[in-house]
């Protein structure tokens, strides 16, 4: 049985057990331990963060399973790499520019209906950027033939850390509130996961220089935010 094989049925199982896991939390915890606010809350910080995650990452993380075995040498593929890291910041920082100097215009428009929202926005995009560069060194590990782990990490390892809060929000160990905040350190704290892992799996050697064909890579990741934010 081939290494493909082994790791497809090893991600199905993971994908199984993160399905049951997340179906606990969704059907019996949320509501019950945060209660209708806070869980409408939580979901419309989830959904928002969904959302801007193709946008944030600027569809590199599919555009680096596409095009990374097209690269021969090593140097060639440590260009692409440096490259496809560091195209998304080319929405990061007007975004955050825009949020920081906007920020209060912003949050007031998308709390209307619900002003318990004010408070929280700033933490969509600061989670859909998490999310955003997981799936950017997940991919990393995927081209290496190496992505059970990352799989573990994000179908079951970030169910098991919600299930954890939620369990320390019902014994009074911390807020609702406080949950909010707890679920933002939880998706940066994956973030860091899969970034070691992947540095683990193949350390790269960084070399900022612009790759033969970066017009095709940047015309893909084009194509990728738009049909990953119209799946959003």
């Amino acid at each position: 049985m081939g290494i493909v094989i082994k790791q497809s049925i090893k991600n199905t199982i993971i994908t199984y057990i993160g399905f049951g896991i997340g179906a606990i939390n969704t059907l019996f915890m949320y509501g019950q331990f945060l209660g209708d606010t806070y869980y409408g809350l939580v979901g419309f910080i989830l959904s928002a963060a969904n959302i801007m995650m193709p946008l944030m990452a600027f569809g590199v993380h599919n555009t680096l399973v596409k095009f990374y075995n097209e690269y021969e040498t090593e140097e060639k593929k440590a260009q692409f790499l440096t490259f496809v890291l560091v195209l998304p910041l080319l929405i990061v920082l007007p975004v955050s520019l825009i949020g920081y100097l906007g920020y209060n215009q912003i949050a007031e428009l998308l709390s209307k209906k619900n002003p318990i929202v004010y408070d929280y926005i700033w933490q969509i995009p600061v989670i859909g950027l998490c999310m955003g560069y997981f799936e950017i060194f997940y991919a990393w590990v995927k081209v290496h033939l190496q992505s059970v782990y990352g799989s573990f990490v994000k179908e079951v390892l970030l169910r098991i850390l919600i299930s954890i809060s939620l369990f320390a929000v019902y014994f009074n160990f911390i807020s609702p509130q406080q949950f909010v905040f707890a679920l933002m350190g939880i998706y940066f704290l994956l973030l860091l996961t899969m970034f070691f892992y992947a540095m683990k799996v193949k350390l790269p050697h960084f070399k900022l220089v612009f790759p033969d064909n970066y017009k095709a890579i940047l015309t893909y990741c084009f194509f990728i935010i738009l049909s990953g934010s119209v799946a959003n």
